[in-house]
């Protein structure tokens, strides 16, 4: 079944990825999960840092 969530492809360096995958493994999750709980988070701290008038 075809999503219509955008995509996009990420490179890491082998360490980086080695200690994604470990942080995902500990909370049961895999490392897109991992990743994409991380940018949800982000972003909203992010939304909640911009005053009003600011640009996204």
């Amino acid at each position: 079944m075809a999503t219509k969530r955008p995509r996009t492809t990420i490179s890491f360096d082998p360490e980086e990825y080695e200690q994604l995958r470990r942080w995902a493994e500990s909370e049961f999750r895999t490392v897109p999960q991992l990743i994409s709980a991380i940018v949800k988070k982000s972003l909203l701290e992010r939304s909640q840092d911009l005053k009003p008038g600011d640009k996204a």
